[in-house]
């Protein structure tokens, strides 16, 4: 667009330099009022984080890696497996399990961003029915190394406005007990055979194949699971237990605890011929704590391999 100076048509009207001054005044305007909003909403797109004010989590991993980054206040309801922090998770809306949701109480607790483990099954029917209802659903792969708390960090990064610092920390921790950890291993002589039972009474015992978090676990602290011969968990059996031979048991507490104790586990058949039973190495830690993957992952296998060291130790003195 181009314009006539007021000189070059001197022989107009006062109206028509005024039309023309007023016309050129509003192009003006107009051109830098483009360019500024073009600059707003370029900086605008660059910075903008999604801010969820009201998280519900689906998975006890989750919930203590978003407590660990110092998002624990905006979690409104949580799963039946997210026990940890107990003082704060205990204060929560408990919303059932995956399996068996509540959604009715979920979607009265008008979350803005639902968090759940993805898996290989895929989502199950109750998330298709929040996604249906409008509800903004993620869900977060997750694996069984130590680096899973880091892993899930960098995926709520995209969807949470987590502060720098509070990731800086948390790295900074995990990377100074893996140095611990390593140490412990470094001075270790052997790798004890362990045997990972699930235990849910008499009536549901499980031993855990080598693909499985608790046998992911186990060589993390410096051992060797006992089990080669399936890859997830299958029912324990005579046959099983003279496989394994297992040097130690490993069991959750609540586990254990469902057993009566160490008392119960002779009831096994096969167990009180084993090494583990034999010499009284049984193991028992938290569940979420041991095969959770979570913030305290590095700790539990640092518990676990001097444990496990510890067993080495006073074999060597027998």
């Amino acid at each position: 667009m181009s314009f006539s100076s007021p000189k070059a048509n001197s022989g107009r009207s006062p109206l028509y330099s005024l039309l023309y001054v007023l016309v050129l005044t509003v192009s003006l305007i107009q051109l830098t009022s483009c360019g500024t909003e073009a600059d707003a909403s370029g900086q605008q797109a660059e910075s903008e984080v999604p801010k969820a004010e009201r998280i519900v989590s689906l998975s006890g991993t989750l919930t203590e890696i978003l407590y660990a980054l110092d998002m624990g206040d905006r979690i409104v309801g949580v799963d039946i497996t997210s026990v940890y922090p107990e003082d704060k998770t205990a204060e929560l809306p408990r919303l059932g399990h995956m399996s068996q949701l509540n959604t009715e109480a979920l979607l009265a607790l008008e979350p803005d961003l639902v968090i759940y483990e993805a898996t290989e099954r895929g989502a199950p029917e109750a998330i298709t029915q929040l996604e249906q209802a409008g509800i903004t659903i993620s869900a977060i792969e997750t694996d069984h190394t130590l680096d899973n708390p880091i892993n899930v960090t960098s995926q709520l990064t995209e969807l949470l406005d987590i502060e720098e610092s509070s990731i800086a920390n948390l790295r900074q921790r995990l990377n100074g007990e893996r140095e611990a950890l390593n140490g412990i291993i470094e001075s270790a002589e052997s790798s004890p055979r362990v045997l990972f039972i699930y235990a849910r009474g008499m009536g549901r015992l499980l031993a855990a194949g080598n693909e499985t978090s608790a046998s992911a676990m186990i060589e993390l602290a410096g051992g060797t699971n006992a089990i080669t011969s399936f890859p997830q968990f299958e029912a324990l059996t005579p046959e099983a237990l003279v496989e394994a031979q297992p040097d130690v048991v490993l069991m959750f507490t609540s586990g254990l605890a469902s057993l009566d104790g160490k008392e119960g586990l002779q009831q096994i058949p096969g167990m009180s011929a084993t090494p583990a039973y034999q010499n009284d190495r049984i193991i028992t830690m938290e569940g979420l704590y041991l095969t959770g993957f979570g913030p305290r992952s590095t700790q539990a296998a640092i518990e676990l391999s001097e444990s496990l060291h510890q067993v080495e130790i006073e074999a060597e003195e027998g």
